[in-house]
């Protein structure tokens, strides 16, 4: 541990155990008096809870330090006031109005964790891992078992989870994914207005499509994002549809790869990357039977080809999460990866040129 990592760790008030639990203490902070709780968790979660860290939300709780110590990651996060869903459980039942509507702060929760890179997946979405706080925030805790998916792998390394609301998948048949986090969204939907698990007592009224769909057992036949979960429940219940969308979010994600970190010397590179595959696509000859072609003819094959890189590009840079739909190209082994690429590359020509074939018969 760094002596600038020790000195933040002093500014900390030991205040106790926090309900007996383990490894995890209620702290003050010496100076600004925010009451924290410090936990030890393993160190293999550091990306998890620096992501958070660096990504504030207010469905997650603060992070406000995140030291690595040996093969223990200490973290010092927000207190929060409130209750968990299973305390609240305890007194009444949601409403399914109610129940609506904490599943839609819980999908625009994991929406920022499903949209980093690697995409990260909570893996323990339990009714005592969502809080309501006492200003009426829903907010999701717990990252001790959430993981980064790793496409091309085939199974999770480890079967994790909370029995009656893990996945299937979460025990050793398959990878998690977002669809993973779906599944126990519905399970907690079903909790929450039945105080029972499915296997208990399915849901039954207007929301048991979106239970029934959430907890498909093919990964396939679920939502396959939260964002097309909460369109379906926003049709079920318009009062929570406000016309807004979230233009912030989109257009980021629509920005060209090498400019949506903002980095300097990615955007630099960036620029002269596409400078060149334009330089290269809209110089080249382009011949037929020996005499080159000019004029209309010649362009729209030069867009062919331009565009047969820049999708080249998109893949490569996993634009708009494009690779999880080909999950061949995620290889461990760098020579196979740097092949497939290859072979992309020259699919992607071989594309191009047969556009380029079409458009001539066409003309013809």
């Amino acid at each position: 541990m760094k002596i600038e990592e020790e000195y933040c760790l002093s500014q900390y008030q030991d205040l106790g155990k926090l309900n007996d639990r383990k490894n995890i203490w209620l702290k003050r902070h010496k100076i600004y008096g925010d009451i924290c709780v410090e936990k030890y968790v393993d160190a293999g979660l550091f990306s998890i809870y620096d992501f958070v860290k660096k990504n504030p939300a207010p469905y997650f709780p603060v992070i406000y330090e995140c030291i690595k110590n040996g093969d223990q990651l200490i973290v010092i996060e927000e207190y929060i006031e409130g209750r968990n869903i299973e305390e609240i459980l305890q007194e009444k039942l949601f409403g399914e109005g109610e129940g609506a509507w904490v599943i839609l702060e819980i999908c625009r929760a994991l929406s920022i964790l499903h949209h980093a890179k690697p995409q990260i997946v909570h893996r323990d979405l339990t009714a005592e891992n969502v809080m309501i706080s006492n200003s009426g925030q829903v907010k999701i805790i717990d990252f001790n078992i959430a993981r980064e998916v790793k496409y091309g792998q085939r199974r999770d390394t480890q079967v994790l989870g909370t029995q009656g609301f893990a996945a299937p998948e979460q025990q050793g048949h398959a990878q998690t994914d977002e669809r993973t986090d779906i599944y126990s969204a519905g399970v907690l939907l079903n909790y929450m207005l039945l105080g029972k698990l499915p296997y208990q007592e399915i849901l039954r009224g207007r929301l048991s499509p979106v239970v029934e769909k959430c907890m498909k057992i093919d990964p396939k036949d679920r939502y396959q994002t939260v964002e097309e979960l909460e369109a379906h429940i926003k049709e079920v219940y318009p009062q929570y549809n406000d016309g807004k969308k979230d233009w912030g979010k989109i257009v980021k994600r629509l920005i060209p790869p090498g400019f949506r970190s903002k980095t300097p010397w990615k955007m630099a590179i960036a620029v002269l990357g596409y400078f060149l595959i334009t330089w290269f696509s809209f110089t080249m000859e382009i011949t037929r039977e020996g005499e080159v072609i000019g004029g209309i003819a010649m362009v729209s094959e030069q867009i062919f080809i331009w565009l047969s890189q820049i999708i080249f590009v998109a893949f490569v840079c996993d634009y708009c999460g494009c690779k999880k739909y080909f999950p061949v190209l995620y290889q461990k082994n760098w020579f196979i990866r740097i092949l497939l690429y290859v072979v992309l590359e020259f699919l992607l020509l071989f594309i191009a040129a047969c556009l380029c074939v079409i458009k001539d018969m066409l003309i013809a």
